[in-house]
């Protein structure tokens, strides 16, 4: 139970379930981000190297590789996820690995920004990084942040 008095708790509510929703949203975001760059995003990358002479094992390690890539996006979603119906359920210590993803994506975002000269579509992974991060401390510091909407049953752990 939160050590926040009753009256101050209710006060807070929506912003707490603001909090929780963009927590959410970025982590749903990260599952689509897979299916986007899964399979949309290879039809664009089918039709640039079409243009180019590429060695058979480049070209087939680069789809091995592309959708590792989007299954770890797909594994990052449901990671956050969970963290939130653990933290939900009063325990927020699977938020450390959030933080390990909302890391990642930060500096992979800074990252592509450098290498690619300021390629804009690197600001999504900056922003959605920074995002799940910050919401989803603001979520572990207050443990009645996440207990928005019905209640989960709780584990006998």
């Amino acid at each position: 139970m939160s050590a926040m008095p009753a009256a101050a708790r209710e006060r807070s509510r929506p912003l707490r379930a603001l909090i929780s929703t963009v927590y959410v949203a970025m982590a749903v975001l990260m599952m689509a981000g897979a299916y986007g760059h899964g399979f949309l995003g290879r039809k664009v990358i089918d039709a640039e190297l079409a243009r180019y002479p590429i060695d058979e094992g480049v070209y087939t390690m680069l789809y091995v590789v592309w959708y590792f890539v989007s299954g770890c996006m797909l594994l990052f979603g449901i990671a956050a996820i969970w963290a939130w119906l653990r933290a939900r359920r009063g325990d927020p210590r699977a938020m450390f690995v959030v933080y390990l993803i909302a890391v990642l994506y930060v500096v992979s975002g800074v990252g592509g920004l450098i290498y690619r000269h300021g390629a804009a579509f690197h600001y999504v992974f900056i922003v959605q990084g920074a995002l799940l991060g910050l919401s989803g401390y603001a979520l572990a510091r207050d443990d009645s942040a996440v207990s928005q909407g019905p209640a989960l049953p709780t584990s006998t752990e």
